[in-house]
């Protein structure tokens, strides 16, 4: 049956092209590897194909590749050994929902006819009584023969139909309808699974109206007949049985799709789709083979209806990581009404309060912190995934405006990353949007490669400019700017972008004042303060005391870059307090620029003999002068704290030189006491 719908597909297409088979020959790209539907979509892209041939051609590729045109196959195929791809359900939903109207009657004709139902030698009921597994032992789909129980049914049928059970109880756990009653097709009102040989993991096929008022329909599945040969995976079964899971999970996941509304965005219900196996399986892993197309490509929108699709399941995990797995189940129930991008909106913000751009932002942020850069707080299985593609590294400033190396559609990312190498100083990067989309954008702040600090770039929301600060650039390993297009279905735009270094802020600073102070006096001290980086600063400059002889004060002043000040500090000693006595000054200058450049120093301010001051007052007067004169010659009290204070000449005595010494320095302007430390 399937080789004469194979023969009619090819007739009429053949009949469609009679006069441009010559041109599609010679665009069709050369076998490789690349699966037909690739093929036949790059001759279309190109121009060489209608729609209505490309459309029969996916369907000839999904039913009997061999039997296409040498052009769309792949190298596997034409050596004999048939490849195992994604996108058979994908071209499906996109020929049956968005391209139908366009097609031409007969075009419709083929499709149905090809996607209609057929009878196989045996069928069987799940243990849970919900599906219909309908399979042959014999000719072209037969499934694996094996039979260890000796039931009568083959190991293969009934191992896939309690993975659909699994999956079945999984959806209902977490709220999903069922798939709708096909009203008796396939023998009974059970939901009926089939087996075929193809090139293909497994398609759903929607078909009529179910049982709402919207867009649901009532489905069958198609499983590939052995799964032997595909992709690996991480089921300790073994590869053949983790296949089977989670297509048995992903081709379900469509069959409830559809009891929603089937005609939603493709790129949604695939990503959806291939979330949902790692809910039903998360121990196979098998969409991790799809991953690179996320990774490798971040500025592919992630509602490109493209085999990129299987690849951003990793949006699913993320919602249901961040926020929790019945989020979605109410985004489908939202997508009876509305646009399923504008339910997961409503549903982000009316649950959670939280904005879907912003959510994707957040998103393209988890997508750095993949593989090597894992720190256990993102993705949970991040350490698996690949890392994402940098677009430009610098290492060397300033960076001038420039425009992003990779060009991000709507809903995808671009990354640039800065590294310190051997510079230091003040790392400032800009950043512009083009303001025909909007944007979000970050800064990771990697101190190690697994050690992160995200900072979002506040940008204003028209011109979608801003800038990031990053002081002490010489202590991250690295920089990574995350530009992001957060607009919906927008084409590719750019952003611009910079980055500049500056030198640190830096100060240096010294006590230029000696130590001596006198009981009784003020003394001015004098602190230096170096601003030894090339920028101009503001600074404050400080001093306390532990005796209590400075008044704290705090007091700013503007440094050039380069040049210095002397900032004054007045220490006052009490009257009386002993010679020897020490209060230790703490000096300190730091920068307004930057508050953790500072330097400062101490120093202890110690009283010393003051000779002149007889009287021990701080005062070097006439006082004084009658208290040695007394002292000399009258039998008076004796100089405090000891004869030094009256030896104002320095020649080791206290006499009447010195007396004449004194009444000069004070009324005839006399040199000052020789002696005294100032």
């Amino acid at each position: 049956m399937f080789r004469n719908v194979t023969i009619m597909l090819l007739s009429i297409i053949f009949i469609f092209a009679l006069t441009s088979v010559s041109t599609v020959f010679a665009h069709a790209s050369e076998p490789g590897g690349t699966d037909p539907l690739t093929l036949i979509e790059a001759s279309y892209q190109a121009g060489d194909l209608t729609l209505d041939e490309k459309v029969l051609l996916e369907i000839a590729a999904i039913r009997a590749p061999e039997d296409l045109p040498e052009q769309y196959r792949s190298a596997s195929l034409a050596t004999g050994e048939a490849g195992k791809y994604r996108g058979a359900c994908q071209t499906l939903l996109r020929i049956m929902a968005g391209d139908w109207d366009q097609l031409l009657p007969s075009t419709r004709a083929a499709v149905k006819d090809a996607m209609t139902r057929w009878e196989t030698d045996f069928t069987y009921d799940s243990p849970g009584g919900f599906f219909k597994l309908h399979y042959d032992t014999n000719g072209t789909n037969q499934v694996p023969s094996a039979d260890s129980d000796s039931s009568g049914v083959p190991d293969y049928v009934e191992r896939v139909a309690a993975y659909f059970d699994s999956s079945l109880t999984r959806h209902r756990e977490l709220g999903y309808l069922d798939p709708p009653s096909d009203g008796g097709l396939g023998g009974d009102n059970k939901y009926d699974v089939y087996f075929e040989s193809m090139s293909y993991y497994g398609y759903a096929v929607p078909e009529g109206n179910g049982p709402g008022p919207g867009s649901d329909r009532y489905s069958h599945i198609v499983l590939h007949n052995t799964f032997l040969g595909f992709p690996p995976n991480t089921d300790p079964e073994g590869n053949q049985w983790g296949a089977a899971k989670v297509t048995a999970a992903h081709e379900l996941h469509h069959a409830v799709q559809f009891a929603y509304d089937f005609n939603e965005g493709i790129w949604f219900m695939e990503l959806d789709a291939t979330y949902l196996e790692d809910i039903a399986f998360d121990h196979v892993n098998d969409n991790w083979n799809y991953l690179d197309d996320f990774f490798n490509f971040p500025n592919k929108s992630l509602q490109e209806n493209s085999l990129h699709a299987y690849a951003s399941f990793i949006w699913g995990l993320y919602l249901a990581q961040a926020y929790d797995t019945s989020l979605m189940v109410a985004v489908w129930e939202g997508a009876v009404e509305q646009d399923v991008f504008d339910a997961l909106s409503d549903t982000l913000l009316g649950r959670y309060g939280i904005d879907q751009d912003d959510a994707f932002g957040e998103f393209a942020v988890w997508n750095y912190i993949t593989a090597g850069r894992d720190d256990g707080e993102h993705h949970e299985e991040a350490a698996d995934y690949p890392s994402i593609l940098i677009g430009a590294e610098h290492l060397s400033y300033p960076v001038n405006w420039r425009a992003s190396p990779n060009i991000p559609n709507g809903y995808s990312a671009c990354y640039v990353q800065f590294r310190p190498n051997i510079l230091e100083g003040q790392l400032t990067v800009r950043f512009n949007g083009l303001d025909v989309v909007h944007w979000r954008a970050y800064l990771i702040l990697s101190t190690s490669p697994t050690e992160h600090e995200v900072v979002p770039i506040e940008l204003d929301s028209i011109q979608w400019e801003g800038a990031g600060v990053v002081d002490y650039f010489e202590n991250y390993e690295a920089v990574t700017l995350v530009g992001v297009n957060v607009t919906e279905f927008s084409g590719s735009t750019l952003f611009t972008y910079s980055a500049t270094l500056r030198d640190p802020f830096s100060l240096a600073s010294k006590v230029v004042t000696d130590s001596a102070v006198y009981s009784g006096a003020e003394r001015p001290f004098s602190y230096r303060v170096y601003n030894t980086s090339p920028l101009n600063d503001v600074v404050d400059v400080s001093c306390i005391d532990d005796l209590g002889w400075v008044v704290p004060d705090t007091i700013d002043r503007f440094i050039a870059g380069g040049d210095s000040i002397d900032v004054e500090f007045l220490v006052s000693v009490p009257v009386g307090t002993p010679v020897a006595t020490a209060a230790t000054l703490s000096f300190e200058a730091r920068s307004q620029s930057d508050s953790l450049v500072l330097d400062a120093q101490q120093i202890d301010a110690v009283t010393v003999v003051q000779r002149g001051d007889a009287n021990f007052d701080g005062q070097v007067d006439l006082p004084d002068l009658i208290y040695a004169a007394n002292a000399m010659f009258l039998g008076g009290p004796q100089p405090i704290p000891d004869a030094t204070a009256s030896d104002v000449n320095c020649d080791g005595g206290s006499d009447l030189p010195d007396l004449i010494y004194m009444a000069n320095m004070l009324f005839l302007g006399g040199d000052p006491v020789p002696c005294n430390p100032f």
